[in-house]
C-alpha cells in the first residue's frame, strides 16, 4: 500500500479514535450531570412529599376521625388541645414553607422530565387556588389568599448557615422553633384567623368540609405524581375522603 494512503488512513483512524472518545466523555459529562440534578432534587421533593403527606392526613383525621373535636372540645389536657391547635397551624405552614423554597431556588422537582414539572407545577397551583379561592368555595374557614400563603411560608422560612453550593439555602422551621415563635405577636399574626378557623371546624366540622375535601384531594393527587411508586408514603395511606 502507497504510504501516502497508509498516512491518510492512519490519519483518519486517529481522528474516528478522537471523535469517538469526545462523545463517550460527553456522554460520561451529561450523565454526572444529570446525577447531580436529580440528588438536588431529591432535596427539594422529599420534604414537599413529607409536608403534602403531613397536611392531607391531617385534613383526612379532622373530617374523619373527628381530630379536632377529640382533642378540643372534649376534657383533655390543656397540653394536648394546644398541641392540636399549634401543630395543625404548623402542618398548614411546613406546606407553603417548602413551596416557597422551591419557588425561592428555581428548583425543578424532575430535572429530567420537563413534562412531569408541568404536571406538577399544575397540582401546585390547584393546591394554591383551592386554598386562596372565594368562588369555588365560598365558606372563608381555611381560605388563605396567595398573598397570605406567601406570608405564612416566610415567617417560617430559616436560613442554612453556611449552605453548600448547589444545595438549598433555606429550610423550614422545626415545630419546637414555631411554638416557640408563636409568642412573637408579628410572626402570630399570620396565625389568628387561622386558629379560628380550627375552633370553627370543631364545633360544626361538616358545615366547612367543601375546601378541606378539595384540598386533600389535591394534596394527595400532588403526592401521586412526585411519588407514584410509594417508596415515601405508602399507597395504602392516600386515601380520599
Amino acid at each position: 500500500m502507497p504510504e501516502n494512503v497508509l498516512s491518510v488512513i492512519t490519519a483518519l483512524i486517529s481522528v474516528a479514535g478522537a471523535m469517538i472518545s469526545l462523545w463517550f466523555s460527553r456522554r460520561a459529562a451529561q450523565h454526572d450531570r444529570a446525577v447531580a440534578a436529580e440528588a438536588l432534587a431529591v432535596k427539594f421533593r422529599e420534604p414537599l412529599i413529607q409536608a403534602a403527606f403531613n397536611l392531607e392526613t391531617r385534613l383526612y383525621n379532622i373530617l374523619e376521625q373527628d381530630f379536632l373535636q377529640r382533642f378540643l372540645l372534649s376534657g383533655v389536657a390543656d397540653q394536648d388541645r394546644d398541641y392540636a391547635e399549634d401543630n395543625t397551624l404548623y402542618v398548614l405552614g411546613q406546606y407553603f414553607c417548602w413551596v416557597e423554597i422551591i419557588r425561592r431556588e428555581s428548583q425543578y422537582l424532575d430535572p429530567r422530565d420537563r413534562a412531569r414539572n408541568r404536571v406538577v407545577s399544575q397540582h401546585l397551583e390547584e393546591i394554591r387556588d383551592v386554598f386562596a379561592t372565594s368562588e369555588r368555595f365560598e365558606n372563608p374557614v381555611f381560605r388563605l389568599f396567595r398573598g397570605e400563603q406567601r406570608a405564612v411560608a416566610e415567617v417560617m422560612l430559616v436560613p442554612v448557615h453556611e449552605p453548600q453550593q448547589g444545595l438549598p439555602r433555606w429550610e423550614c422551621m422545626g415545630y419546637a422553633a414555631f411554638v416557640a415563635a408563636l409568642r412573637n405577636d408579628d410572626f402570630n399574626r399570620w396565625f389568628i384567623r387561622l386558629r379560628e378557623d380550627i375552633t370553627a371546624l370543631a364545633k360544626e366540622p361538616d358545615l366547612h368540609r367543601e375546601r378541606l375535601v378539595g384540598a386533600q384531594h389535591a394534596l394527595v393527587g400532588l403526592i401521586e405524581v412526585l411519588d407514584p411508586e410509594g417508596d415515601r408514603v405508602p399507597l395504602a395511606l392516600r386515601e380520599r375522603l
